[in-house]
């Protein structure tokens, strides 16, 4: 038996584009080959363009389902926020998966936490989803591993769609982290703690840890 596990230790933020202490808001995305997305592994055993894009929704709907979206009250500049001495897990699996993707957006934006769920969920019913299922289609027909080609795909239209809301309600982004693992490379031994991990925008140190062990069941 395994165990698997992927925290979020302490977030440090240097400016939380507010004039005073704000609330922000913090998203994040682990996808993967083994990772959410289970309807992906069929999309190799039908050649109806149609049930592949069911797939490819299924899995779009999977990846929102395993998001966490929390909400960061009276965040000054330079605080460093902590998730106690544990840390939040970010995802769990009973099993090492080989590689996974995270993603992890943080932003101000005034609107309630449960009506920007609700947002968020309803981005694969807009009209464009259909064309974006078709372009996965096409990305996916060359691709060694299909499953892990689309899913990475599938945070990736999900987080612009929602920094376009973003841009066009002016709410402000506060960090952006796009991070591949793989196990071979990055957890062997199925252990890795990194601190001070720079963001894309360099206005967040983000510490992290994984964590995977085998063990007996009794």
């Amino acid at each position: 038996m395994e165990f698997f596990v992927f925290r979020l230790n302490k977030l440090k933020i240097l400016d939380n584009r507010e004039w005073g202490p704000g609330e922000l808001k913090m998203l994040s995305f682990v996808t993967g080959k083994d990772v959410n997305l289970p309807a992906l592994d069929d999309l190799q055993r039908t050649t109806d363009p149609a049930i592949k894009k069911q797939f490819i929704q299924e899995a779009a709907q999977s990846v929102l389902s395993a998001k966490t979206l929390m909400q960061l009250d009276n965040v000054t500049d330079d605080a460093e926020i902590t998730f106690g001495d544990t840390g939040y897990a970010l995802y769990t699996a009973d099993q090492i998966p080989v590689s996974f993707n995270w993603s992890l957006m943080i932003f101000e934006m005034d609107e309630d936490i449960n009506a920007l769920g609700r947002k968020i969920d309803e981005i694969i019913k807009a009209p464009e989803f259909d064309g974006f299922t078709q372009n996965v289609l096409t990305l996916v027909s060359a691709a060694a591993n299909p499953a892990e080609v689309a899913g990475v795909a599938i945070a990736k239209y999900i987080f612009e769609h929602i920094a376009e809301a973003m841009i066009e309600d002016k709410d402000d982004q506060v960090g952006l982290a796009y991070q591949s693992f793989n196990r071979f490379e990055h957890y062997p031994k199925g252990k890795r703690k990194k601190n001070d991990v720079p963001d894309l925008s360099n206005n967040v140190r983000i510490d992290y840890s994984i964590f995977g062990t085998q063990y007996q069941d009794s």
